[in-house]
């Protein structure tokens, strides 16, 4: 009988033991997950805003010496060993918000509805703008996000090799007068329904949330001190 007890008391200890293990275990492995998504500040250009840096296990760093300033979000290559990896990221550029600009971040201008690429080579008679190749198929992608307006669109490669051939995404962020830009590779044409990472560039992108400076007070010589603007 005593040994009985003494059994049921140790078994008690190691189910004990386990359901706090267990709770450490599960509390750890949130911290390192809430770690991992954390929102952090960065300055790109003019451009202020935050990002989750670690989405998907991802990291974000800022080029602030490059020419112009530029941001690079990486993350793993999540494609099959059988076939080679479409894009471990992309870059992001602040540019000023006006038509010309972002224009020439996608590449394209939206004109009547139909999209329609800058002229490579205009002649003096010529358009700036040209129709797409038949079988590049720009798309529309539509995505926003918590204080800006997405603008963006898929365009298939049309020469080079056919193996290699990858449809690229081409995106713009616009908040007031600015606009985060940028491009990547999301799809294999060859493979169209094996790997495809817009979903994971588009909820990348969707948790950059703007920061607007707060006017900085005016200073008053005379009296040394600061005080807000007058009404």
């Amino acid at each position: 009988m005593k040994n009985s007890s003494i059994a049921k008391r140790w078994s008690g200890v190691a189910v004990s033991l386990y359901f706090s293990t267990l709770t450490i275990t599960t509390v750890a492995q949130t911290t390192t997950q809430n770690m991992a998504t954390r929102t952090k500040e960065y300055a790109v250009g003019a451009c202020h805003f935050r990002i989750q840096s670690g989405k998907f296990g991802g990291r974000f760093e800022v080029h602030s010496d490059a020419t112009p300033a530029v941001g690079i979000f990486t993350f793993p290559d999540t494609s099959s060993r059988n076939s080679v990896g479409l894009s471990n990221g992309f870059s992001l550029f602040c540019v000023d918000a006006t038509d010309e600009k972002i224009g020439t971040m996608l590449n394209a201008k939206q004109i009547n509805g139909k999209w329609l690429m800058y002229n490579p080579w205009p002649g003096r008679n010529d358009s700036e703008f040209t129709p797409f190749d038949r079988n590049a198929y720009p798309r529309t992608v539509q995505f926003k996000g918590a204080n800006w307006t997405g603008t963006g669109l898929t365009v298939d490669a049309t020469t080079g090799d056919e193996k290699h051939r990858a449809r690229t995404f081409y995106f713009c962020l616009i908040h007031s007068a600015h606009a985060l830009c940028g491009k990547s590779p999301v799809q294999w044409l060859a493979h169209p329904g094996k790997h495809n990472e817009l979903w994971k560039i588009k909820a990348i992108l969707q948790s950059v949330e703007f920061i607007d400076e707060q006017p900085s007070l005016e200073s008053n010589p005379a009296s040394g001190s600061t005080s807000a603007p007058t009404q």
